[in-house]
């Protein structure tokens, strides 16, 4: 009997599971999906050892995980070329982030239906033929909207590309995820904001004392200051704006 190969990260297992020739091979593989999703659970704190009743219901919530995964397979891999089989592993990499940015939104507010608003969103853009990672971006711009609001946006980005309030906006809030998910991204745009702030009031206290051979550099020192200010203030709002994103 050939000795089985043990993953050792999650995307791992998940490949071997989706590429099992028996359905034993996938039993075996999906059984290390469980216990690879065990560790990372425990490496974040969260309790694995839980009641029956608990326990069913995150049999169900891995079942309709599964399930969200397996119809973002066959939507991105129906041509089943090897082109297919990329676009595949790529649409599973930003389900399973746009996924974990779902769950912990839904655990911030459970009643809000994150995960399957953020499900839904991705899976239709994906049948727009979308590439994964533009329906990750547009999923999370497009965020927790009602039924109506969510057709009104899929038949904007249809009809150009973007959701309703249009690219500019899109293009914005876009970057404010992008940087929002970079580890310590928030900080990083409140420390430019108030070095910026800093840098313009000191160039302002400066410019009745700067001489003629300075006057020039105290100019672009406010004009930089007041723009980078500007542009991280926009941000800011942003990031407000889109705390359901």
């Amino acid at each position: 009997m050939e000795e089985r190969r043990i993953p050792e990260t999650l995307e791992e297992a998940y490949r071997l599971r989706d590429s099992a020739g028996s359905l034993q091979e996938r039993d075996f593989y999906q059984e290390q999906v469980y216990a690879l999703r065990r560790e990372e659970y425990r490496s974040r704190g969260i309790r694995t050892e839980i009641s029956s009743r608990r326990r069913e219901r995150q049999s169900a919530l891995e079942f309709s995980r599964e399930m969200f995964f397996l119809e973002v397979a066959e939507i991105s891999g129906r041509s089943g070329s090897r082109e297919a089989r990329a676009a595949q592993h790529e649409a599973r990499r930003y389900a399973t982030r746009l996924d974990t940015h779902a769950f912990l939104k839904q655990l911030a507010s459970p009643h809000s239906g994150a995960v399957e608003l953020y499900r839904r969103n991705y899976l239709e853009l994906l049948r727009m033929g979308k590439p994964p990672a533009e329906a990750y971006y547009l999923s999370r711009v497009i965020g927790l909207a009602g039924e109506g609001e969510f057709r009104r946006a899929a038949e904007s980005v249809r009809e150009s590309g973007y959701p309703t309030r249009g690219k500019l906006a899109y293009t914005v809030e876009k970057t404010a995820i992008q940087i929002r998910d970079l580890p310590g991204g928030m900080i990083l745009i409140l420390l430019t904001f108030f070095a910026s702030l800093f840098a313009f009031v000191w160039a302002t206290q400066t410019w009745d004392q700067a001489g003629a051979g300075t006057i020039f550099f105290v100019s672009l020192g406010l004009i930089a200051a007041g723009g980078l200010m500007l542009i991280s203030a926009i941000f800011i709002v942003t990031f407000i704006r889109s705390i359901n994103k």
